[in-house]
C-alpha cells in the first residue's frame, strides 16, 4: 500500500504521543521490508524475525524523535542497518559463530557486487595473516585452515594450551587491527573468522 508523506507524518507524530494503533499501522507497513532486509544480511529466518522485533523496539523507545524525521522510510532503514551490523559484530567476536559465517558466505544469492567484494576482503586477510609473527601465524593456520584444537596446536607446536589460546586472541586483534588501518569493513571481520 502506497502511504501519502501527510498520512504518514500524521501517524508519527501520533506515535510520538504514545499511540499504539498508529504504531501498529506503521510496523503494518514496513515489517516486511525490514524482515527482508534482516533475512538478506543474515540468511536466518528467526534471526531475521527477532531483529525486525528489535528495529521496531527501537522505533517505540525512540518514539519522541518521530517528528524530527523528515523521510521516515530512510531512518528507519538505517536503524535496521544498525541493529543488523551490532548482531553481525557480536557474531565476528565470538569464534563459536563460523559455521554461521561460513553458511553466509556460502550462500548462492550473493550479488556480483558481493563477490567482487569477497574477493577482494579475502585479499585484505590474506595480507593481514602474512604480517603475523611467525608463531602467531602458525597458531592461526593450524586452527582455521586446518582446524586444529587448542590442544592440538599445543601439542604440534611444543607449547602450552594457555599459550595456544593467548595466541589466537593476539592473532585476532593483530589482524582486526591491522585492517582497521587499512579501513576494512565488517564483511572482511566476518570472512576472518569463516576461514
Amino acid at each position: 500500500m502506497q502511504y501519502n508523506t501527510d498520512i504518514e507524518q500524521a501517524l508519527l507524530r501520533r506515535i510520538a504521543g504514545g499511540d499504539e494503533q498508529a504504531y501498529r499501522v506503521i510496523f503494518d507497513r514496513y515489517a516486511d521490508r525490514m524482515y527482508a532486509n534482516a533475512l538478506h544480511f543474515t540468511k536466518s529466518p528467526e534471526l531475521a524475525k527477532d531483529l525486525t522485533q528489535e528495529v521496531f523496539i527501537r522505533v517505540w523507545l525512540h518514539r519522541s524523535r518521530l517528528t524530527e524525521i523528515d523521510r521516515f522510510d530512510g531512518w528507519l532503514f538505517t536503524v535496521a542497518r544498525n541493529v543488523i551490523r551490532n548482531e553481525l559484530r557480536k557474531k565476528v567476536l565470538s569464534t563459536e559463530n563460523i559455521e554461521f559465517l561460513q553458511a553466509y558466505f556460502k550462500d548462492g544469492s550473493l550479488t556480483p557486487e558481493e563477490r567482487l567484494e569477497f574477493r577482494e576482503l579475502e585479499a585484505r586477510v590474506d595480507e593481514a595473516i602474512a604480517h603475523l609473527p611467525p608463531q602467531m601465524k602458525s597458531v592461526f593456520l593450524y586452527s582455521r585452515q586446518e582446524g586444529l584444537t587448542h590442544e592440538q596446536i599445543a601439542q604440534k607446536m611444543n607449547i602450552s594450551v594457555v599459550s595456544s589460546k593467548t595466541y589466537m586472541v593476539r592473532c585476532l586483534l593483530a589482524i582486526r587491527r591491522h585492517l582497521g588501518k587499512n579501513g576494512a569493513r565488517l564483511g572482511l571481520l566476518l570472512f576472518l573468522l569463516s576461514k
